[in-house]
């Protein structure tokens, strides 16, 4: 009988491999960019069954999420104004808690992959626009009011809903009001992990048996590998300036928008 650690009796060594490679670098790049998991991570859906590896990935994505978000809490502390309860995190999370339920009756009243998909292709088209014109796209650099703060994270959970990718209209919106990067952060990394938590929180209240032995089992064996990975790209993240890291940002954000296009594909 396999030990719980082996996996292999799931899919073959080359397989394994080829999801610690692809989780690895998931979260070397969720560690840079505080974002993105998924859109690495999707890769998985080619060696796992859909809804097998849609479930080890959330989870997943939720564990490198509150790692980076613990490593850097003490950098993030620092920068208090998006902590308070006004200008802060909270309207995001409120909107984002209310836009949420919508994204889920969306994703099952709607071809959630169309939708996945068109939300892949602006994504890409704006960071592209953004890494070449730069200047062209900015609006004030003032904290936004309450209002456009749940408004924005009202958006997120919409949005995260019926494509796992919650963080989408609050890294575009950071980007437009030129928010640097502890801010930026401190704001985003709280947003996605929450949202995280209630999707997977709502996966398992609505499809029990996703959680299987075989979940688990895929789970202990990768996380000590996503978690390496994500203390890389905590490193290198603490390594890039105010500018560096928009560009990093928005890289990724095309990197992300590529990838839910890819799985849209897959998930066909």
């Amino acid at each position: 009988m396999p030990s719980f650690f082996d996996f292999t009796c799931l899919v073959g060594p080359a397989s394994a491999l080829a999801l610690a490679a692809i989780y690895t670098t998931a979260a070397v790049f969720s560690g840079l960019s505080g974002f993105g998991f998924s859109a690495i991570g999707c890769l998985s859906l080619m060696v796992l069954p859909p809804q097998l590896g849609i479930a080890v990935l959330m989870a997943l994505s939720l564990l490198t999420q509150a790692f980076s978000l613990g490593s850097l809490w003490r950098e993030l502390r620092r920068h208090a104004g998006p902590w308070h309860r006004r200008d802060g995190v909270l309207p995001y999370l409120a909107g984002g808690t209310v836009g949420m339920p919508i994204g889920l009756q969306v994703l099952a009243a709607a071809d959630a992959a169309e939708l996945t998909a068109g939300l892949g292709a602006l994504l890409v088209a704006y960071a592209a626009w953004c890494l070449f014109k730069p200047a062209a796209l900015r609006l004030s650099e003032r904290s936004p009011s309450p209002g456009c703060s749940f408004i924005v994270g009202a958006a997120g959970g919409i949005v995260g809903g019926f494509s796992a990718f919650p963080g989408s209209a609050m890294l575009v919106w950071n980007s437009l009001h030129g928010i640097g990067k502890h801010q930026g952060r401190a704001l985003t990394q709280p947003f996605i992990l929450w949202m995280q938590l209630v999707g997977l929180a709502a996966l398992a209240l609505a499809r029990p048996q996703l959680f299987s032995h075989s979940f688990w089992m895929i789970l202990v064996a990768a996380a000590p590998a996503a978690l390496l990975g994500n203390l890389a790209g905590v490193a290198i993240y603490r390594r890039t300036g105010d500018v560096g890291y928009r560009k990093i940002t928005l890289a990724a954000l095309g990197v992300a928008g590529l990838g839910l296009l890819f799985k849209a594909v897959l998930t066909r």
